[in-house]
């Protein structure tokens, strides 16, 4: 059974770890090769807290701002809701 946390707050963020499973909607179609996609589901492969940002995928560059989106006052990101993914077992 797959047991699914939606991630809204700070804390929850920096809780986010290398391994961690995701799913991601972003507000615009990403681009991969020439394949397009809104959704997407990813390993995290570094949480970098000092510069607020979830790097997904290192060889096409997928990555957003944590902070960005949290305050969009400061900034725009493309990030629309990312939900963790964890099995039960």
């Amino acid at each position: 059974m797959i047991h699914t946390i939606k991630i809204e707050c700070l804390e929850q963020f920096q809780n986010l770890k290398k391994g961690d499973l995701v799913a991601v909607e972003w507000k615009r179609d990403m681009y991969f090769g020439n394949k397009q996609k809104r959704f997407g589901t990813y390993e995290i492969v570094e949480n970098k807290e000092r510069t607020n940002e979830i790097i997904l995928q290192v060889k096409n560059n997928v990555y957003f701002n944590y902070n960005m989106f949290l305050n969009p006052e400061i900034g725009i990101s493309n990030l629309k809701s990312i939900v963790l993914l964890r099995t039960l077992g």
